[in-house]
């Protein structure tokens, strides 16, 4: 059954961050939209609010009515699947479908996936472009308008901008004409082998596009380059540390901003201001740039988009305060991600002491990685680490704890203290607040809701 055929519209895992986007442009697409989760969620709740019906509770071994189509989730275990009588495709298969249609843009990467796809959807929407828009977070409400809502936009134009999954491969069923790649590193260890797997992954997708096709990638991350420069297409760079096609430079910071003059071409086009934290959104923001211009928009409505970004959701996110203590929640999971959002916190609140709370998610990564999570964390005024949250159904019995990384840091001399779970590490924060300036709260599990609770 073709997605544009189809009128009835079943979705397994409706309340995931990728099914629920899809499922919003199909609704706004005119199709009759519903779907099941295993659990209430804010994201369910605001389906429903759109006029979606949603079911809660284990997956259905019986749809009914039978739908046109079945779009499920990758994370619903294969024995569901085997009951749906009704044609069925993935998440991913359905985005690539939509793709086909329509002047396909992919941003992928390790990390910054989000922000960059945020970014270039809110120029393009700014420029009057009407894009069509799937990212894998939420935008701040401040930056919502009719038509963009929490993780998708439905537009008429010619363009969809989509966060290209690279689990599972998920991005390989992606059809576009343009890829922006943000960075490649060691991840998802529980399904690629190693990094080389990862990069082939990766080259196959950049691939994809064609010899027509347009790829922008980050020229300060050495194994992006080693990627890309295998690929035979339109090519063209952005960053920060090398030279590149577009350049940021005298980068400051300075009262909760990011200021950069920028280069295109080698002559300077103008200044760009960032409110958003960290070097590493710097270089995500020049994707963004760098493929707006090449889309034709104009300087001055790409640098106005970036002034008033106010970031995503889990995303050094400042949910509230904590006696009068900022709390921050943020989704960095993987090593680079943390070390680089304890710099951003450094940068953004200089001289302020910053108590870090990670919660490690998934226990392959965290043995995989457990070195580099190490280091990305001894330098830190001090940490707390809840237990490894487990991610269902794809845990293997990897035998590592929470405790070893609290272990190790000690030993290099750190000060780490182990939770056994969220509500000993509420007890500890409420202990150590009072000695801190700020609480930085790190991870892809539950932590946030305790972020969340903490400012209630």
């Amino acid at each position: 059954m073709d997605i544009k055929q189809a009128k009835n519209i079943y979705c397994l895992g409706i309340g995931g961050i990728g099914v629920s986007a899809l499922a919003r442009i199909l609704f706004a697409m005119g199709k009759n939209v519903s779907g099941s989760d295993i659990k209430e969620s804010v994201i369910t709740k605001s389906l429903e609010d759109l006029g979606m019906d949603v079911d809660i509770g284990p997956n259905p071994a019986k749809i009914t009515p039978e739908p046109d189509l079945v779009i499920y989730s990758q994370d619903i275990p294969k024995d569901d699947l085997d009951f749906i009588t009704s044609p069925k495709i993935s998440q991913a298969q359905a985005l690539g479908d939509l793709m086909v249609e329509k002047y396909g843009i992919g941003v992928t990467g390790t990390n910054g996936k989000s922000t960059t796809t945020a970014l270039l959807g809110l120029i393009l929407e700014r420029a009057n472009l009407d894009p069509t828009v799937l990212i894998g977070s939420t935008l701040s409400h401040k930056n919502e308008s009719d038509k963009f809502q929490a993780n998708a936009r439905y537009g008429k134009g010619e363009y969809l901008v989509v966060e290209s999954d690279e689990y599972h491969r998920k991005m390989l069923f992606n059809k576009p004409k343009m890829i922006i790649v943000t960075n490649v590193a060691e991840d998802h260890l529980d399904y690629y082998n190693d990094l080389s797997d990862i990069k082939s992954a990766f080259l196959e997708y950049a691939k994809s596009i064609g010899p027509e096709g347009i790829l922008i990638f980050n020229a300060d991350d050495h194994n992006t380059v080693d990627v890309c420069k295998h690929v035979a297409c339109h090519k063209f760079t952005f960053g920060i540390h090398h030279y590149a096609d577009l350049q940021a430079v005298n980068c400051k910071i300075g009262n909760r901003e990011q200021i950069a003059d920028l280069h295109y071409d080698d002559e300077m086009i103008g200044q760009i201001v960032l409110k958003v934290p960290g070097i590493f959104n710097m270089s995500n923001a020049l994707g963004a740039i760098l493929a707006a211009i090449k889309l034709g928009v104009e300087f001055d409505v790409i640098k106005q988009t970036l002034a008033e970004f106010n970031g995503l959701w889990r995303r050094f996110e400042e949910v509230g305060n904590h006696y009068l203590k900022p709390v921050i929640s943020d989704y960095a999971h993987h090593p680079a991600g943390v070390e680089l959002t304890i710099q951003a916190a450094r940068e953004f609140f200089p001289n302020k002491k910053i108590l870090v709370v990670f919660q490690p998610h998934h226990r392959n990564r965290t043995k995989a990685l457990f070195g580099d999570f190490v280091e990305a964390l001894v330098t830190a005024d001090e940490i707390i680490l809840p237990e490894i949250f487990d991610v269902t159904g794809r845990e293997h019995g990897e035998d590592i704890s929470s405790e070893q990384l609290v272990e190790e840091l000690t030993k290099k001399g750190a000060k780490a203290t182990y939770a056994k779970d969220l509500s000993q590490t509420e007890k500890l924060i409420k202990e150590k607040i009072k000695h801190f300036d700020l609480v930085l709260m790190m991870g892809a599990g539950d932590i946030d809701n305790l972020a969340r609770k903490m400012v209630k």
